[in-house]
């Protein structure tokens, strides 16, 4: 019988530099003025609300938890091929968010965020900062220099993450739209694939801090 591995040995096998990442599906769909909403598809959702969708999927760190190891993010970008279109929207603007959370998020939570002129992770929210691993913000609206096409492009954005270190199981990784403006039955959005990346260093703490950060991570949790 193989010797079962000593945690020491699993330990030095996980640490060092990682690159996470994870797939988002793209969404093309026609708004439904019986819902009202953009429908749910490919795994985006709308709880309900008339005027946002969103993704959602996690970076599965189990392994390095049972291992008492954090991951250190270093960075963070999302990839994304294709055009932002919304067909027969001529007053819209999209506002897009890419979330990387140590807890899970409510769309309908960030949606009532948005329209207070704030995103998860200000002092408005119910999130604390250090949650927020990787928080990116656009906001688009239609190209007008393309008159046959609805074709939209940035206008603004800026960026809210903490880049904290998790000791956390999962990391929660969310693509999030909001649609301003008037929708009609003929209206369509589209929004392209993307690909969240998250480099970083797995390594193993001292014991003080990263009980620490187990104990604040466990506090802030249970305050939402």
């Amino acid at each position: 019988m193989a010797k079962k591995p000593s945690k020491a040995t699993s330990t030095r096998a996980l640490t060092g530099p990682r690159v996470l990442h994870k797939q988002i599906p793209a969404y093309n769909h026609l708004y439904d003025e019986n819902i009202p909403a953009f429908p749910a598809q490919n795994g985006w959702y709308n709880e309900g609300l008339a005027n946002a969708i969103a993704y959602e999927t996690y970076f599965d760190l189990s392994g390095y938890e049972l291992d008492d190891l954090t991951f250190t993010p270093t960075g963070g970008t999302v990839q994304t091929g294709g055009r932002y279109v919304a067909e027969n929207m001529p007053d819209v603007d999209i506002e897009v968010l890419d979330i990387v959370s140590t807890e899970r998020l409510s769309l309908t939570d960030v949606e009532a965020d948005l329209l207070l002129g704030n995103v998860p992770g200000m002092s408005l929210s119910k999130e604390d900062w250090t949650q927020i691993i990787f928080g990116q913000y656009q906001v688009m609206t239609t190209n007008t220099n393309y008159s046959s096409l609805d074709i939209m492009t940035p206008i603004g954005g800026g960026s809210f993450g903490s880049m904290e270190p998790s000791a956390a199981a999962k990391l929660w990784v969310y693509r999030i739209v909001r649609i301003n403006g008037t929708k009609v039955p003929t209206s369509e959005l589209r929004i392209p694939a993307a690909r969240m990346v998250l480099p970083g260093v797995v390594s193993k703490e001292d014991e003080l801090p990263y009980m620490m950060r187990l104990k604040r991570s466990f506090e802030l949790s249970t305050n939402q």
